[in-house]
């Protein structure tokens, strides 16, 4: 205490000294050497500012310290405690915690020091949050006060609970509080919400709608039990009310009284997940049918049983949509079914989508099929295209057969290769194995017609698959068309619906009829064909006869032409006498080799060479060499040869030349043109008829000729007509000509060209044609 008072003392006299007068004060440096003296000896234990200009002593620190606190509110920052008190932060630390360890009313936390009082405003600030909101988190608070969650639960929720702040800690989480009346006016939201709830209800739309924390909800749903029950305790859960279930039972009862069906779909939709179980429980003493997608009843079952019985015995049909609801689908149809229609039934019925239709009613409504049936057969025959099927028929067996002798050529090779490579030792085993295949051989050419052995078959498909080509078919009666006679017969019963699919059901039955019948009309066909076939003999051959002597005449008429001209003649003469009597042979042929002859117009060339080709080989060379000869002959006696030749391997005899006859086919050959020019008004062939008309009267032969031949026989015939004639038939030939090149062209000045042209042939018309009419050969008189 000395010391202290000495060191009064000393203020006292260094504060008087400072306000004595001039002389007697010290100056800013002795102060500071005296006070650096008195440090030194421990006189006095001071604190510098940060700037050095002040000095502090701990007590006054400590005073400052605890005023800013004071004028802070109770919480004061330590860096900002420094700042303000411009002294070191290590001093103000130190002196904080020194505050705290002697008042237990001071809190150091994370560099703050805090007062009870600022813990106590805080209190009453969390109180009035709670009675505003009625509920808060600690979370909230820690942001708001920016402290730590610990402390805040601890220091100033829990110490203060009951006193300051007047709320419940939640029981499932302790960092949230709320008073009771938030509870009591959330669970009557909650209580209002369920109650108005008849329908499962996800429990997020619930959340949504009462603004209820989602805690609350599921601690108020396991005390309101009663008024239903929650899948899943989450968001994602729905809230089931009893009313719903009651409402679920009581509609499927009524719903499958009613209907005698229920859709498992339907159910579902209810919000059943275990439609089976539940619909069972809910009709204990139903008989319950379990189908793909709905339940019937065993009443509903029957009813169908007995329309089904009724139907067959009446040889009628059942649309069983008219028994059963609508609701059903086709599946559930098609499994009512195979629930009804016994091994018994099903023999006696086809079903067709939801009709079942009688195998004899079904039989009714094809009979007018038979007659269709019949018809096409006969067609088919009398068309050849059933000969057609018979032929490809034999020749695919005849390459089966082929293909079997050269397998079993192949496999005799092999057996002499491996008896010359084995010797003795495996003869015997090789002699067993070559009398097998013996067997199976003889067991081949059994087949004549059709072979019912196993071995036989096997060797026939695999032949088949070999050539790779399908077997022959044809097609004698359609589905389309036994629809339509079909239809007609199911009209006035309303099911033409199901007339395709009844012909589908027939089309492979009548099919086989078809075949069968034509079959029969082929045989018969064949044996009439034997009788008719030397009538058709005679008549062919007599028709050859006059084609063999019309293009013999026609050959001397050409003769007479330059070697030019004659090639062109005869090029056109083969061409239309030559390939009609070529013709006449290929189809005779076609015809005693069962070829097909079914074709709508003259046979072109391809088709005589095909004849030629497929015909048998008493035919096959002479028919060939004379289709090549119509195109490749040089001369008329060269085809006319190999035509000979042709008819006599037709087994055909050409009559002996007759120059009487000849003459009269001359004459009648002239008469005829003569009556064509007459009834002519064409000048083209006007011409065309005048110019042969002189030709054979001048060189009494006839004359094959196209119309552009006109200008070569016209120059041939000048040496026989008069001057005036010849000038009349040039100037006549000039301008058909001409009008033959303007009718080709469209301008006006054509068409005025061709009027005159026109007008200047009617003229001489009459002129050419009384010429060519009156025209007589030098030194003929009129008698002859």
């Amino acid at each position: 205490m000395a010391d202290w008072d000495e060191i009064k003392r000393l203020a006292a006299d260094f504060q008087k000294a400072q306000l004595s007068t001039g002389l007697q004060r010290l100056s800013e440096r002795n102060c500071i050497e005296i006070v650096r003296l008195l440090i030194e000896k421990g006189l006095i234990d001071v604190i510098y500012t940060n700037d050095g200009k002040e000095y502090l002593t701990q007590d006054h620190l400590k005073q400052e310290v605890k005023d800013e606190l004071y004028v802070r509110g109770g919480r004061v920052n330590l860096i900002e405690l420094a700042r303000v008190l411009n002294v070191d932060f290590g001093k103000i630390e130190y002196t904080a915690k020194r505050l705290v360890e002697k008042d237990p009313n001071l809190h150091l936390l994370l560099g703050q020091l805090i007062e009870t009082s600022y813990l106590q405003r805080v209190a009453s600030e969390i109180n009035q949050k709670l009675v505003q909101y009625g509920e808060i988190h600690i979370g909230q608070l820690t942001t708001t006060y920016d402290l730590p969650t610990d402390f805040i639960l601890n220091k100033i929720v829990l110490a203060n609970l009951h006193k300051v702040i007047f709320a419940k800690q939640d029981p499932t989480n302790a960092h949230i509080f709320f008073t009771q009346s938030y509870i009591a006016r959330n669970k009557a939201k909650i209580r209002g919400a369920l109650a108005a709830i008849t329908k499962p209800t996800p429990i997020s739309v619930i959340l949504n709608l009462t603004d209820v924390p989602a805690r609350i909800l599921y601690m108020s749903l396991n005390e309101m039990s009663s008024l239903g029950s929650v899948t899943v305790q989450s968001p994602a859960g729905q809230y089931i009310p009893h009313v719903y279930q009651r409402m679920q039972a009581q509609w499927v009862k009524d719903y499958f009284k009613q209907n005698g069906h229920i859709m498992y779909e339907t159910v579902t939709k209810l919000g059943v997940s275990d439609v089976r179980s539940f619909v069972q429980a809910q009709l204990p003493d139903e008989k319950l049918v379990h189908l793909k997608n709905c339940i019937i009843g065993k009443r509903l079952i029957d009813q169908v049983k007995d329309s089904m019985d009724m139907c067959v015995t009446s040889n009628s049909y059942l649309d069983i949509s008219t028994i059963l609801p609508s609701s059903l689908s086709d599946d559930n149809i098609e499994e009512i079914l195979t629930h009804i229609l016994t091994p018994t039934i099903r023999k006696q019925t086809n079903v067709f989508g939801m009709v079942v239709l009688t195998v004899n009613f079904m039989d009714e409504c094809v009979k007018g099929c038979l007659e269709l049936v019949n018809e096409h057969a006969k067609r088919a025959v009398e068309s050849g295209s059933y000969q057609k099927y018979i032929a490809e028929k034999s020749m695919k067996h005849q390459e089966v057969d082929h293909g079997v002798m050269e397998e079993e050529k192949a496999d005799k090779r092999e057996e002499r290769r491996k008896k010359a490579s084995s010797g003795k030792g495996g003869g015997g085993a090789q002699g067993r194995e070559t009398k097998t295949k013996s067997t199976k051989k003889h067991a081949r050419g059994t087949r004549g017609n059709v072979s019912d052995s196993d071995d036989g078959g096997e060797i026939q498909t695999n032949a088949s698959n070999k050539k790779g080509g399908k077997d022959p078919h044809i097609e004698l009666i359609t589905a389309k068309e036994i629809a339509k006679v079909v239809e007609k017969t199911l009209e006035p019963e309303g099911l033409e619906m199901l007339a395709k699919d009844v012909a589908n059901h027939y089309f492979p039955i009548l099919s086989k009829q078809a075949l069968v019948k034509a079959h029969e009309l082929y045989e018969q066909s064949l044996q009439k064909n034997n009788q008719n076939r030397r009538q058709t003999h005679a008549s062919i051959q007599e028709k050859l006869n006059t084609l063999y002597n019309d293009i013999r005449l026609y050959e001397k008429g050409l003769k007479l032409f330059p070697a030019d001209v004659q090639g062109q003649l005869l090029k056109y003469l083969l061409k239309t006498f030559g390939t009609d009597a070529c013709n006449e042979l290929c189809l005779y042929v076609a015809s005693e080799c069962n070829l097909n002859t079914n074709f709508n117009a003259p046979l072109t060339t391809e088709q005589r060479t095909k004849i030629a080709n497929d015909s048998g080989p008493e035919y096959r060379s002479h028919l060939q060499t004379l289709c090549k000869a119509l195109s490749a002959s040089e001369t008329v006696e060269d085809f006319l040869d190999k035509t000979e030749k042709t008819m006599q391997a037709c087994s055909m005899m050409l009559k002996k030349i007759d120059k009487k006859k000849d003459r009269n086919l001359i004459l009648c050959h002239k008469h005829g043109l003569l009556e064509q020019l007459t009834n002519c008004t064409d000048p083209a062939l006007v011409l065309h008829l005048a110019v042969l008309i002189i030709f054979t009267i001048s060189t009494q032969t006839m004359l094959h000729a196209s119309g552009r031949h006109v200008s070569a026989i016209l120059a041939f015939l000048q040496t026989v007509l008069s001057t005036d004639d010849s000038k009349v038939f040039n100037n006549y030939h000039d301008l058909v000509l001409k009008l033959l090149s303007t009718e080709s062209s469209t301008t006006e000045e054509a068409k005025a060209n061709a009027e005159d042209i026109t007008k200047q042939l009617g003229e001489l018309t009459p002129v050419v044609k009384n010429i060519a009419g009156n025209f007589k050969k030098a030194g003929v008189t009129p008698v002859e």
